[in-house]
């Protein structure tokens, strides 16, 4: 099973595990690992985090901003350790999807999520009725 990281500025990374729950109930393999403002700690947590989680299948880490701290130092992390994967711009649907196909292959589960990811960003376009004239009979 892929473990999951959860990763963010303040408290992005509990509000996001805290959502999914509701939906999916009790997670197995995933850690919150929050982002306040000492880079070396969150850094420290990371590798922590994925040394517990990796169980031979991977580790992904889901950040809230891509190019933000926690995604950059699990960048710096994915770098120098085989099987771990970044993905920064974490939605609720990526998130849900990722969590019942976590037996995929590391890569093909990526592919996945981020076309989750993707697909479920979505306007509410409001269609105004046409005008209909009314002929009063003159």
């Amino acid at each position: 099973m892929i473990g999951i990281v959860l990763t963010g500025h303040g408290g992005f990374p509990d509000g996001m595990l805290e959502s999914v729950q509701l939906i999916a109930g009790t997670i197995e393999n995933i850690r919150v690992i929050p982002f306040h403002d000492d880079q070396d700690k969150l850094e420290q947590d990371l590798k922590n985090a994925i040394s517990e989680l990796e169980t031979g299948h991977g580790v992904v880490c889901f950040t809230d901003l891509a190019g933000g701290t926690p995604f950059n130092v699990s960048s710096r992390i994915a770098a120098s350790t085989e099987k771990v994967r970044v993905v920064g711009g974490t939605n609720s649907p990526m998130l849900l999807s990722g969590l019942f196909q976590r037996n995929m292959e590391l890569d093909l589960f990526i592919e996945l999520v981020l076309k989750e990811g993707r697909d479920n960003i979505k306007q509410f376009i409001v269609k105004k009725k046409q005008e209909i004239e009314v002929d009063e009979g003159i």
